[in-house]
């Protein structure tokens, strides 16, 4: 970090460079907090029991929208347009989780009463006519 701070490359920092070069000097670690979402998001929910499948989507919508505020608060990258660019794909990915979860309740609602309309009237979903 030193070497970054002060602006005198050294060999490490040099064949490091294409981890933080996108980034402000003080956020110089933000790929590793990329990363660590990542590997949140595609392997340690895996191993939540496939039973508790909506749990996974609660812990991955808890996730993204958690990553999503950081990301818009702590605004990491040195320029304007990948700030932008990473919170608008950071909240298209919140907005499908949500839409998982939305469609997993709705499936299990209509798994518990097959015959009545409890689904679409509980997520607001009743036909116009």
């Amino acid at each position: 970090y030193k070497p970054l701070q002060a602006k005198s490359p050294n060999a490490l920092t040099r064949a490091t460079a294409f981890l933080h070069r996108e980034y402000e000097k003080t956020w110089y670690w933000w790929e590793a907090v990329e990363l660590a979402r990542k590997l949140v998001l595609t392997g340690f929910v895996l191993l939540i029991p496939e039973e508790r499948a909506f749990l996974r989507l609660v812990v991955a919508t808890l996730v993204c929208s958690c990553y999503a505020v950081a990301l818009a608060a702590v605004r990491p990258y040195k320029r304007v347009g990948d700030d932008v660019l990473a919170v608008a794909t950071s909240l298209v990915l919140l907005l499908f989780f949500l839409g998982a979860n939305w469609t997993t309740i709705y499936l299990g609602i209509e798994e518990r009463h097959p015959d009545s309309e409890d689904a679409e009237a509980i997520l607001g979903l009743s036909s116009l006519d």
